[in-house]
């Protein structure tokens, strides 16, 4: 059986980060930083933020973050995006029956790579409108897949979330939900969303889908704690 371990192994070494870049410092006038505490693994560091400045700010912002520390000769500038305008981060829902042994996945358009993948209902948690982590799944879910209820796993430890990427400040929390029933009347999706809900997909054909690239990173790593998960109960 995978360990929880060897499936962020296999997304380690199989996938690169998306590098947004890095430029030596200058003397960029910029606000205060606004540093908050994550609740994912914290390890220990040096590393301060001295000042952050925003770039660009439209669906994603663009932050330019000077960083110092006592390995370094001098400050460093990183870009980095911020994908949720500080709000408390992003879900993914991967949604299984259990008496098909099958998946509800979606298909849609993807701007960064200009194509067209499957992946997992997905979407910011946003503190206007969503009263938790979950809520925000379960409104997802609905939107996009057009499914409700079900049985909910949260597929990483309570009181944390996960870094999407190192040049990204967006963290998220995974989940499963178990026979989720149809729900007739949707919440409606965003303007810009176009997506297609693709019903009894198999573990074996998710796991086709990833390693054939059909998924996105943060997809796959949702479909493998996933399926991870479904062993454990006995599901697959």
């Amino acid at each position: 059986m995978a360990s929880v371990f060897t499936i962020f192994s296999f997304l380690l070494f199989s996938c690169s980060a998306v590098v947004v870049g890095a430029a030596s410092s200058n003397n960029i006038a910029s606000t205060p930083p606004k540093i908050s505490a994550s609740r994912a693994f914290y390890r220990p560091h040096h590393y301060d933020i001295i000042r952050e400045e925003v770039l660009y700010e439209g669906w994603r912002k663009v932050i330019r973050r000077s960083v110092q520390s006592p390995n370094l000769t001098k400050s460093i500038d990183f870009d980095v995006i911020d994908q949720t305008h500080s709000s408390s981060g992003a879900v993914i829902i991967f949604a299984w029956n259990s008496t098909s042994k099958s998946a509800t996945i979606i298909r849609e358009y993807m701007p960064g790579p200009h194509r067209v993948l499957g992946g997992l209902a997905a979407g910011i948690v946003e503190d206007d409108k969503h009263m938790s982590e979950e809520d925000a799944a379960r409104f997802e879910l609905e939107e996009e897949c057009h499914l409700g209820g079900g049985t909910w796993y949260r597929l990483i430890d309570d009181e944390v979330s996960v870094p999407m990427d190192k040049y990204v400040v967006t963290e998220i929390t995974p989940y499963l939900v178990i026979d989720p029933h149809h729900v007739p009347n949707p919440r409606p999706t965003d303007d810009e969303e176009d997506i297609e809900i693709v019903t009894g997909v198999t573990a074996e054909e998710i796991m086709q889908m990833i390693k054939k690239g059909d998924m996105n990173l943060v997809g796959g790593w949702g479909s493998l704690l996933a399926l991870h998960k479904l062993r454990e109960l006995g599901e697959i």
